[in-house]
């Protein structure tokens, strides 16, 4: 299935999909999220776990704006950067929590080109 942005990704991850084709700026911000070591990955979570509380907290007015107020100033902005800090904020809320982001890491990630991959559930493990 092609994913054009955060809120069909975070569906795609609760949905459990088989395979998960992302093109174009997505593309490029979740395979930044791949790319973390896993170290980073832990502190940028717990950083992320608090900005998508937040966010599902406050009334859902401003999306992307918001999400980017949340996340402004924590290590997760300056490892991933903000773009891509937002993104995962934002698939998360769309997934239905943090869990989303642990699933994403879950999967096994094809690159097809710079900004073309294909995010691949992994049979028996979860």
């Amino acid at each position: 299935m092609m994913i054009e942005n955060e809120q069909e990704l975070g569906e795609a991850l609760r949905a459990d999909m088989d395979e998960i084709e992302l093109k174009g700026d997505l593309a490029r911000k979740i395979k930044k999220i791949y790319q973390l070591d896993q170290a980073l990955w832990c502190l940028c979570l717990i950083c992320l776990t608090v900005a998508v509380a937040s966010l599902v907290a406050a009334p859902s007015t401003a999306g992307a704006s918001t999400a980017l107020c949340f996340v402004a100033g924590t290590p997760a902005t300056m490892l991933m950067s903000a773009p891509v800090a937002v993104s995962a904020v934002l698939t998360a809320v769309a997934g239905g929590g943090i869990h989303c982001l642990k699933k994403l890491r879950k999967r096994f990630m094809k690159e097809l080109g710079d900004d073309y991959i294909i995010l691949y559930l992994r049979k028996g493990k979860e």
